[in-house]
């Protein structure tokens, strides 16, 4: 599901910022990186930040969980010219300032649920990462915008039992059927046997179930 949010994310910002910026992408640790391509600036760049799991409900099942996942938008810029230019953007249409793309990630992000993927994201805040920092005789900003994003976890095992043996990719139980993790079988219903009374007779039946492929 990590993924799939964080992918999902991607795409949509890929749609709505358009020209905005040089590219977005997930992050891969850049900010640590002294040989980060300046050239490629401006960027957004989205991360996984951990996730708070909390009991939700009881079901026939046994307990039902969410999770509350922390994202983060890291929005980088270089400065052609002075800090303000990079906070504010310059006169040119191409000097993109980080305050116009943060605007633009809230923008595009917050109350979205990523065609029912998960519940309307909630933002959260926005840090400085750096500000005017001078790496490549260029000047580099960058924000984190971080948000929150909620979702129901898949209904839990029965005690004692495995996954679901599935051939399908998109089935929750998929990453264990590739990996030979052990499975259950699934459980069917196969016979029901009974007797249906009325004041002039009594009818037995007995009805043996089928599975449809």
């Amino acid at each position: 599901m990590i993924t799939q949010i964080e992918q999902a994310l991607i795409n949509r910002l890929v749609r709505g910022l358009g020209k905005l910026i040089y590219r977005v992408d997930s992050y891969h640790g850049e900010l640590d990186d002294a040989t980060i391509d300046v050239r490629r600036l401006p960027a957004v760049l989205v991360t996984y930040g951990g996730s708070r799991i909390k009991r939700a409900s009881v079901s026939a099942r046994g307990h039902r969980h969410k999770s509350t996942d922390t994202f983060v938008a890291i929005v980088m810029v270089r400065s052609l010219r002075s800090n303000q230019a990079a906070r504010q953007g310059g006169v040119a249409k191409f000097e993109v300032g980080a305050n116009q793309l943060v605007y633009a990630v809230l923008r595009l992000l917050t109350n979205q649920t990523l065609d029912n993927l998960v519940e309307p994201i909630k933002p959260v805040a926005v840090r400085t990462l750096f500000n005017h920092l001078e790496l490549q005789k260029e000047r580099l900003t960058a924000y984190a915008v971080e948000f929150e994003v909620c979702y129901s976890i898949q209904p839990p095992l029965e005690d004692g039992e495995y996954p679901t043996p599935t051939d399908d990719p998109t089935h929750p139980d998929y990453l264990f059927n590739a990996y030979n993790g052990e499975l259950t079988p699934p459980h069917y219903l196969e016979r029901i046997t009974g007797v249906i009374t009325d004041p002039e007779a009594t009818t037995g039946f007995d009805i043996k179930t089928e599975t449809k492929e």
